[in-house]
């Protein structure tokens, strides 16, 4: 029963350290285990090697993804075609509640995320409501979020 208890914790102590990058002191307090014994476990299962090769391949991931929703959204905007542009405004409004999940302290008002959730509202209305409205609006996109942000860029 030692053994197994050892081998969980082990296990996430390396979790926490390849796949969230914290420190061995960190991963120190929250498993209760020494500093100079995570070393060692490093040491024996090249966590090192692992961590680095974890962020090399999510470096990758974020840029192959940014280069697809690049990519999406840009077919929408040439097709104008109201499945294409509800999507790409749902796609990005999904990337940013992502993105927002990873910050580590978020703002009182998270400006970003509103303004993508009242988008994607819109989006949604006009998908229902006005199908040529949703084109003029994706035709304009692009503006109306180079416009929220230097708005908001000049707030900060």
């Amino acid at each position: 029963m030692g053994k197994e208890i050892d081998q969980e914790i082990r296990e996430q102590a390396e979790e926490l350290y390849i796949l969230d990058g914290r420190t061995y002191e960190q991963v120190a307090e929250v498993t209760g285990v020494s500093v100079s014994q995570l070393k060692n476990w490093s040491a024996d299962g090249q966590w090192r090697k692992q961590r680095q090769e974890h962020r090399q391949t999510h470096r990758g991931l974020r840029a192959n993804l940014t280069k697809l929703r690049k990519d999406f959204f840009e077919k929408a905007v040439k097709s104008l075609d109201p499945q294409d542009v509800y999507a790409a405004v749902r796609l990005e409004a999904l990337a940013t509640r992502q993105a927002t999940k990873q910050e580590e302290a978020a703002p009182d008002i998270d400006r970003p995320k509103l303004f993508l959730e009242d988008m994607e509202f819109v989006a949604e209305t006009l998908r229902d409501v006005d199908p040529q409205g949703l084109k003029v609006f994706a035709r304009n996109f692009e503006t109306i979020v180079n416009r929220f942000k230097e708005k908001h860029a000049q707030a900060t």
